[in-house]
């Protein structure tokens, strides 16, 4: 049958109509299943996130000299701009992952192609045909999942994020934040996390393992896969060569070179572990701000903590442990069933003349017990809050061979021990001080009154609560490991004192000047005249030669200080400073447990006190033999009688003060009992 010319025309229209009819409702479809899919969704407000993308970088925290000693993150990241990333490392890059990089829109159409044959040989994306530009698309916008909408998706964004970011720019996030294992992002994370160190210091075979890792970092793990590692960095290599990226000279020698991989251990945890944690919230404090916003910012904070000195206190509190460790033992098996007692250590360290703070130690093992006990411990500082009375006697004119008498006293149903053999009989000033004696300081606080005494330590710089009760006088109230330092510091600071610091200053990552501190104009308090504080340290050095602290003797041509015993010898503690430092240390038990006899501030405290000073003048760090001012002269006195002798303690007086030969030191001598002393005229021969 032969259809007309009209019958043609109709059929072929009716053909024609039926096409676009498909053709209509296949794009719709198509349409609707990109709309149902959010392929189809607005791309601006999309691709905004990228644009205005902040890199995350860790915060981190300086010693003063500008070290890295810490450092705040959610994920681990080290920031660096594209003008300092190495140019082997984009070469690696590209490479392996995207060699047309700078030649295509965002889209290698060879490549996706190739993944759509795969898709309809195979069912399923196999291969992603992916270009950085995609990859860093699907990293910050996408999910990833293998399907073919997320793919559509994938290309169109794409396409919009190469026309509102420069190469250059899209390099540097891809660079920065793609996930490369073990908790890092970004390859400057990666080379601390596998190598150790910073990415401007690696050789070009370490340059291309990590870029071997972008593709899977599990799959090339170097901790884990060494082997599957090295066969990844070598398709890495030959790409380069094919790339025209390297010289097969150049590659065939890092082919070749042995890679060292070191496990990672963040530095909050190696170097000052209480100290970072600390100052976390400090940064809060003077910022006003939530502690977690710390996290990503990239801040830089300048502290006055010394790297080589916090070392010195790790070693000289890990080094006086094994003591530490039979004294918690015994207490425990006595508790058998009750609750375990944690015998702790901790010290503290600060610039004599600053306040800024150079080592902080807050317990025996950061991993077992982050409770910072040089910050938040509340502890009885015993005979160590002494010099605060001694401060005021010698205010008010009152000398190191004045008499005060020893004897037996009740303190609220308390009776404070004296040194034994010494009661009923007088002693000079600086013996009782020498010998750490209860009774005589308790009788000088009530004396000057305590409500005096409180004032003064308040003067100091102990910021701890105090009631007003006598029991003060030997320390009977919880402090601070930072209240005992200051009254030290002020002592070696010549009076002047000076709150205690650790923060000099915090940028952002522009550089931005967020907080600064400088010492020089921080508020001070002159507490007493220097030559006081000259001649209580005078007396203090008498404690380090003929006192509780005569195991540290040879340290006291340039150091003093003071032990400090608590009630049952709960806390043991010697405090104690130099010109350039004040020292503090302190043993006892988290739960407040008796450490039973032979426990003492000397004992426990002051090895570690004493290590700490005999290293860190070793390592290099000053300490100043001491000198007389002209106001002031040394004169050797007998402990008893006051009176200058051959043989005594050498202690400094004020001119006019100076003590007279007394006929008492050769005539009289003391007679000690079981139950005391008493003093005779020597009989003739």
């Amino acid at each position: 049958m032969v259809l007309s010319t009209r019958s043609k025309q109709g059929f072929f229209t009716a053909v024609l109509a039926g096409i676009c009819i498909i053709s209509l409702l296949l794009c719709g479809g198509i349409y609707a299943y990109l709309w149902s899919e959010g392929v189809l969704e607005g791309e601006q407000e999309q691709i905004q996130k990228l644009t205005a993308a902040i890199i995350p970088d860790n915060s981190t925290v300086l010693d003063r000299s500008g070290v890295k000693i810490g450092e705040y993150f959610s994920y681990y990241h080290i920031q660096i701009p594209i003008e300092n990333i190495p140019r082997p490392m984009i070469n690696a890059l590209l490479a392996v992952e995207d060699r047309k990089f700078f030649e295509h829109a965002g889209v290698n159409w060879s490549s996706i192609g190739r993944a759509f044959i795969a898709v309809a040989t195979s069912g399923h994306l196999k291969q992603g045909g992916s270009t950085l530009t995609m990859q860093l698309v699907k990293n910050y916008l996408l999910t990833r999942e293998k399907k073919i909408s997320r793919k559509l998706r994938e290309i169109i964004l794409a396409y919009y994020v190469e026309k509102n970011l420069s190469k250059e720019r899209i390099l540097e996030l891809y660079l920065n934040t793609m996930y490369m294992g073990h908790g890092a992002y970004g390859v400057g994370a990666a080379s601390m996390v596998y190598f150790g160190k910073p990415l401007s210091e690696l050789s070009l075979a370490e340059i291309s393992l990590l870029a071997g890792l972008f593709q899977a970092p599990s799959a090339y793990d170097p901790h884990k896969k060494p082997e599957t590692a090295i066969k990844r960095q070598q398709v890495v290599l030959n790409a380069m060569v094919a790339a025209n990226f390297a010289s097969p000279a150049d590659v065939d020698t890092a082919k070749k070179m042995r890679l060292e991989f070191k496990p990672w251990t963040p530095v909050n945890e190696t170097v000052a572990p209480f100290f970072i944690a600390w100052i976390r919230s400090e940064v809060k404090r003077l910022l006003n701000e939530d502690e977690m916003v710390l996290n990503d910012r990239g801040y830089k904070i300048s502290t006055t903590l010394d790297r080589k000195i916090q070392e010195i206190a790790n070693k000289s509190i890990l080094d006086n442990s094994p003591p530490l460790d039979l004294i918690q033992t015994r207490i425990n098996l006595h508790r058998k069933k009750t609750s375990f007692e944690r015998i702790e250590s901790a010290m503290l360290a600060t610039d004599s003349r600053t306040g800024g703070i150079l080592a902080m130690v807050g317990g025996r093992n950061f991993q077992q017990s982050q409770f910072n006990r040089a910050i938040s411990s509340k502890r009885s500082p015993g005979s160590s809050f002494k010099p605060v009375i001694y401060s005021l006697a010698l205010e008010k004119g009152m000398s190191w061979a004045d008499l005060v008498y020893v004897s037996p006293i009740d303190v609220g149903g308390f009776h404070p021990k004296n040194h034994e053999g010494d009661d009923m009989t007088e002693v000079t000033l600086v013996k009782a001080l020498a010998k750490s004696m209860n009774t005589p300081v308790i009788s000088l606080a009530q004396k000057f009154g305590i409500k005096t005494v409180i004032d003064r330590a308040e003067l100091l710089g102990v910021k701890s609560p105090m009631n007003a009760e006598t029991g003060i006088a030997i320390g009977g109230f919880s402090a601070s490991m930072m209240d005992v330092d200051s009254i030290y510091r002020t002592i070696a600071n010549e009076g002047v004192q000076r709150d205690a610091f650790a923060i000099t200053k915090i940028e952002d990552r522009d550089g931005k000047v967020l907080y600064q501190f400088d010492p020089a104009t921080a508020p001070q308090v002159q507490v007493f005249k220097a030559e006081i504080a000259t001649l209580l340290r005078s007396g203090l050095q008498a404690v380090l030669t003929n006192g509780t602290g005569l195991a540290a003797s040879q340290f006291a041509p340039y150091a003093a200080g003071k032990t400090g015993t608590s009630d049952g010898s709960r806390d043991n503690w010697f405090a104690g400073f130099t010109k350039e430092f004040a020292i503090t240390a302190w043993v006892g038990g988290d739960g407040n447990s008796s450490l039973g006899d032979g426990a003492t501030g000397a004992s426990l405290a002051l090895p570690i006190w004493s290590q700490f000073l005999a290293e860190s003048m070793a390592a290099g760090f000053p300490a100043t033999p001491w000198t007389t001012p002209d106001s002031l002269v040394s004169v050797t006195i007998d402990p008893d009688f006051g009176s200058p002798a051959d043989v005594g303690i050498p202690v400094l007086f004020l001119k006019d003060k100076i003590p007279k030969k007394s006929q008492a030191t050769e005539d009289i001598r003391t007679i000690k009992s079981g139950n005391g002393s008493y003093r005779e005229l020597k009989l003739g021969e």
